[in-house]
């Protein structure tokens, strides 16, 4: 869920006048896409609701890991999942107050491939 809704299938919208609702797209690349400040881009993307499954799987699976190295990196994971959404959620705040200028921070890919590195390792550590 959190690759789908982060990095595949993106839903543009804004909500400044309410919800107004843009379109969506289906979209593979880039791997990561990061503009700080701002872009042209001023409409907020559903990338937040990826991320949130993102932070739902890091602290499902950071609780469950046993071994210390797994767990370090399982507590990267959590700690990245956290910072990216926290950057979407201060774009939907600005949105709201009329100052976006259209920042994102789309890392899915990176954080998927980063899970699956972990669950596979705590999978493969209990065998």
């Amino acid at each position: 869920m959190g690759l789908i809704f982060s990095q595949i299938i993106v839903i543009r919208f804004n909500l400044n006048d309410g919800f107004e609702f843009h379109n969506y797209w289906i979209k593979i690349l880039p791997i990561a896409d990061y503009a700080g400040k701002s872009s042209p881009e001023l409409y907020l993307t559903s990338t937040i609701l990826g991320y949130i499954a993102f932070v739902i799987f890091a602290v499902l699976n950071t609780n469950k890991v046993k071994s210390p190295g797994i767990f370090k990196s399982a507590l990267m994971f959590s700690a990245i999942t956290i910072v990216v959404t926290f950057f979407e959620f201060t774009s939907i705040l600005e949105d709201l107050n009329s100052t976006f200028q259209g920042k994102h921070f789309r890392i899915g890919w990176l954080l998927f491939f980063l899970g699956l590195w972990i669950f596979s390792k705590k999978y493969l550590s209990k065998k």
